[in-house]
């Protein structure tokens, strides 16, 4: 199979999870709040904005790695420290016995309650933002016939 072509398909699999993950809480801020809220780590002042203003930061990184091939690697950026970040609330709310919301892809009545198949789903979506952002040098190293070269 051909590298770019895997590549390629990382970089559509992260924006449409991003998109998906992004319409929901988009179209229902207030629930997003709620489940924000719930995770107990932001300040009460930050609960709001970030309700607001991080569903929309996910639509426009989801959008940029699929189609700007200029803004690819700043997406993939934001995408993996946004999963970091993600992963590192849901485990430390792990930790401390909370059952939430995770407000990953829906929020209100039928929301998915965290658990550490969240934090590994996170880690593999780190892996492939990783992929992206090391696209030029992956590229560099595989040759025509498919073998990597060092």
């Amino acid at each position: 199979m051909n590298m770019r072509f895997i590549l390629i398909a990382c970089r559509v699999l992260l924006g449409v999870v991003f998109i998906i993950a992004s319409a929901h809480k988009i179209l229902f801020p207030g629930d997003f709040a709620e489940a924000v809220f719930q995770y107990r780590i932001l300040p009460d002042a930050l609960i709001n904005v970030t309700a607001i203003t991080l569903p929309w930061i996910e639509l426009v990184v989801a959008l940029a790695i699929m189609f700007s091939a200029r803004f690819k690697d700043g997406a993939a950026l934001v995408i993996l420290l946004m999963l970091a970040v993600f992963a590192a609330a849901m485990s430390f709310n792990l930790l401390r016995g909370l059952e939430i919301a995770c407000g990953c892809f829906s929020v209100g009545d039928d929301v998915e309650i965290i658990g550490w198949g969240n934090v590994l789903r996170n880690v593999g979506y780190m892996f492939l933002a990783s992929a992206v952002l090391a696209e030029d040098w992956i590229l560099q190293r595989v040759g025509k016939d498919g073998g990597w070269r060092f």
